[in-house]
């Protein structure tokens, strides 16, 4: 007789939103590219909000949420997210992101090319 494991098989975070964002038609290699602790960084404070629909953040890899902000450059973004913007707190409850972490995660997220023109810390 076979037996089967009656708990579901779990996906890791990461996984799961890989699968997310390539249901979604999204290209991953026009992304920037975060390193394995940039990875974790978004999982455990951008992906709380930014990867489920019903929060009113705007939503990673889907381009349309993020027409307005792209719009007004990297550079305001970068500030509103240091200083929060809406329901969104100061930092993104990320204490420990750097600056250049914000930079990758906000560039993957609103779908910038990792080598964006106001990457080089212009100021809105």
């Amino acid at each position: 007789m076979v037996t089967f494991n009656s708990r579901p098989a779990q996906l890791p975070i990461w996984r799961l939103l890989i699968l997310c964002f390539a249901s979604l038609g999204l290209s991953l290699q026009a992304w920037a590219a975060p390193d394995a602790r940039q990875s974790t960084l978004l999982v455990n404070n951008c992906a709380q909000c930014h990867a489920r629909p019903d929060t009113g953040a705007p939503f990673m890899g889907r381009k349309e949420d993020w027409r307005e902000a792209v719009a007004r450059g990297e550079g305001a973004m970068l500030i509103n997210v240091v200083q929060g913007i809406r329901g969104m707190p100061p930092l993104g409850y990320c204490s420990a992101c750097t600056e250049e972490d914000f930079r990758v995660l906000i560039r993957m997220m609103a779908g910038l090319p990792d080598d964006s023109a106001d990457s080089k810390g212009e100021q809105q």
